[in-house]
């Protein structure tokens, strides 16, 4: 009899496994491939393995112009770089392995079923199968890839983000379904490991999950370093060419548009994946969107919760340990609501791009309904002394705050390290900071931070290194 029953060991299943632990819970862990999840094994950090490959391959081409000679080609070796990647993932999920093993967590191998509130059923790889009884059970079972609107034959064609991981040479010219995080990040790493790339998509903005004026400010500098963005197109089928594939496509004004790559790689995002679970016959409500949840993450059946992707709130790892963190201290500890007033959210493309708090757009309909203004403060890093010495000077940090109070509302970053400077406009927000309280901290000197100060000390008109209207 356990106290508590995880089904996926993703960063939201794991997570809560592991605190449930540590509260005194027994547990045990239903998951049917590796622990960790998409995250670990398919997602956030093979990703960043291949970002991190591409940095060094890049600056590696242009140290020349950083004062270090290096004799002969630069070549980049793909299949090193994948091995690099494999031993990354190995690393850190034989680390949550032995997490497990130090707080007494039982993983049992299989695909899980709830025939019943407080039972699991797990059917094992071998044809084997066991039946569990729990106090509490936690639905973790993620998210699955979003796929085009075209045949399923259609489909053969393309590559999906888990073969992205898996290349082992590069393409001379990849094409990529989707604008979203995703598919900015495949089409930096690739771009940067020699491909071709273009993005297509329906709507008129990158990066949705950000601020709209970061959306459109990252763009240009996509196409200036080479990756191609076309918008406003339709995808009706995919077929092969003697080249490679063909993406056929009707755009808004009723023609059709044809692009043709050796590679077509769907990045088009993630929707829930249920698992198998039949969630009908459990009674917990659902829809195509996710699990239906509270604010402490109980779903409609008492004892049964449900964390992270299947919920379909939002797509990120970060959330789904916190929302796990949430569902457990309710279960055993003291509870408490899921806060997602500050949330940041990060793609690692080149630059990077983060957000956290209100975008300018939702303060502004927020300020408008109560009668209020905004201030929005911005400051270019081309004026930071930082990041000029690194040579990488695209981007700014932007501050939004409430114009008469100075509290600041959100923050969005496009530049060097902005998924590290993003927590300082986390810390802000959550502890309502104002900008005059940032910009009175005093920042190291020289770093990257100082464009967030000079940005605070803008909420009230008064940066330092740039110009600013002089006060009366």
């Amino acid at each position: 009899m356990y106290d508590l029953v995880v089904i996926g060991a993703g960063p939201g299943g794991y997570v809560a496994a592991l605190r449930a632990a540590q509260l005194g819970a027994r547990v045990g862990v239903v998951e049917k491939d590796r622990v960790g999840g998409c995250c670990l094994n398919r997602g956030c950090i093979p990703t960043k393995s291949l970002v991190r490959s591409a940095e060094v391959y890049t600056t590696a081409r242009e140290a020349a112009s950083y004062g270090t000679r290096i004799s002969g080609e630069v070549t980049l070796d793909l299949p090193a770089v994948m091995a690099r990647k494999r031993e990354v993932i190995a690393q850190l999920v034989g680390g949550v392995e032995r997490l497990f093993t130090a707080a007494g967590v039982t993983v049992h191998r299989g695909t899980a079923a709830v025939p019943a509130p407080g039972k699991v059923t797990v059917a094992h790889p071998d044809g084997g199968g066991e039946s569990l009884e729990a106090r509490f059970i936690l639905l973790a079972t993620g998210s699955r890839p979003q796929l085009p609107p075209v045949p399923e034959a259609d489909l053969a064609h393309t590559i999906s983000s888990d073969d992205a991981l898996e290349l082992e040479s590069v393409p001379s010219s990849m094409l990529i379904i989707g604008g979203g995080v995703l598919g900015v990040e495949f089409a930096c790493i690739y771009h940067a490991f020699g491909s071709e790339v273009r993005m297509i998509k329906r709507t008129p903005l990158l990066l949705p999950p950000v601020d709209e004026e970061i959306s459109r400010r990252l763009a240009p500098v996509l196409k200036r370093r080479g990756i191609q963005v076309s918008t406003g197109v339709f995808i009706k089928r995919i077929e092969p060419t003697s080249a490679g594939k063909v993406v056929v496509c009707d755009t808004a004004d009723g023609g059709e548009v044809r692009f043709e790559a050796e590679t077509v790689l769907v990045a088009m995002g993630r929707v829930p994946d249920f698992g198998g679970l039949d969630l009908d016959a459990l009674g917990v409500e659902h829809d195509r969107k996710g699990i239906k949840v509270d604010a402490r993450m109980r779903t409609t059946v008492p004892g049964v919760y449900a964390i992270g992707d299947v919920v379909g709130r939002t797509y990120l790892a970060s959330v789904a340990s916190a929302e796990g963190l949430v569902a457990v201290e309710d279960m055993f500890g003291e509870g408490r609501d899921m806060d997602y007033r500050v949330v940041p959210g990060v793609v690692f493309s080149t630059p990077e791009c983060a957000s956290v708090g209100l975008k300018e757009k939702e303060a502004l309909e927020a300020a408008s309904a109560g009668g209020r203004e905004i201030k929005v403060s911005k400051f270019p890093f081309s004026a930071n002394g930082k990041a000029v010495a690194m040579g990488e000077t695209d981007g700014l940090v932007k501050l939004v705050a409430d114009k008469a109070t100075g509290e600041i509302l959100g923050m969005h970053v496009m530049g060097p390290h902005a998924s590290d400077l993003i927590h300082e406009g986390a810390v802000a927000v959550k502890a309502r900071m104002t900008g005059e309280d940032l910009a009175r901290i005093v920042f190291a000197h020289p770093t990257l931070s100082e464009a967030v100060m000079e940005a605070a000390h803008g909420v009230r008109g008064e940066p330092i290194h740039i110009a600013a209207t002089r006060r009366r």
